[in-house]
């Protein structure tokens, strides 16, 4: 797997964020709070660096589309949904919500970073711990994302996370 490069995305330098996505505390890690506390600490500028990022970041997804087909589909509408509220102008009201919005975003630093909660380059489980973030976002908002899906005519049924199945 490629290392990271100047385009990856990432968070500030020095944000809490930055340490935050490899950071698990002495009683082990709780999924949803991690998202949940994730999200919490994406601001503007983190967003502006993912936008930055998002063609490496589609080349990651890619790379893993083989051995990770499954996560590289929920990855690509993570992807297209982040860029279309990136899109919008910043002095216009966001009509998505800004935990969805944020979560997302944390979901895709942390799986454009390679030396995370486990490392990707670990053959065979390297990217468990990206799919169980991926998972956790979808999960934690299946219904906003299911409706999503119907008004831009996506399949949720493809992207639902598989305890939804």
């Amino acid at each position: 797997m490629p290392t990271e490069t100047m385009n990856t995305p990432k968070p500030r330098e020095g944000s809490h964020l930055a340490s935050y996505i490899t950071y698990v505390s002495d009683e082990g890690l709780d999924l949803e709070r991690f998202v949940q506390d994730g999200g919490r600490l994406v601001v503007r500028e983190d967003s502006a660096g993912l936008r930055s990022g998002l063609a490496d970041l589609r080349q990651k997804i890619s790379d893993l589309r083989p051995a990770h087909p499954q996560l590289a589909r929920q990855l690509d509408f993570l992807t297209k949904f982040f860029a279309s509220d990136a899109a919008r102008d910043p002095e216009c009201v966001r009509h998505l919500p800004e935990a969805v919005c944020n979560e997302v975003a944390f979901a895709l630093f942390y799986t454009a970073k390679d030396m995370d909660l486990i490392p990707d380059d670990l053959p065979d489980v390297g990217y468990r711990d990206d799919c169980a973030v991926v998972a956790t976002v979808l999960t934690r908002h299946a219904a906003f994302f299911e409706q999503y899906c119907a008004a831009h005519r996506l399949e949720w049924a493809a992207l639902k996370p598989e305890t939804f199945n």
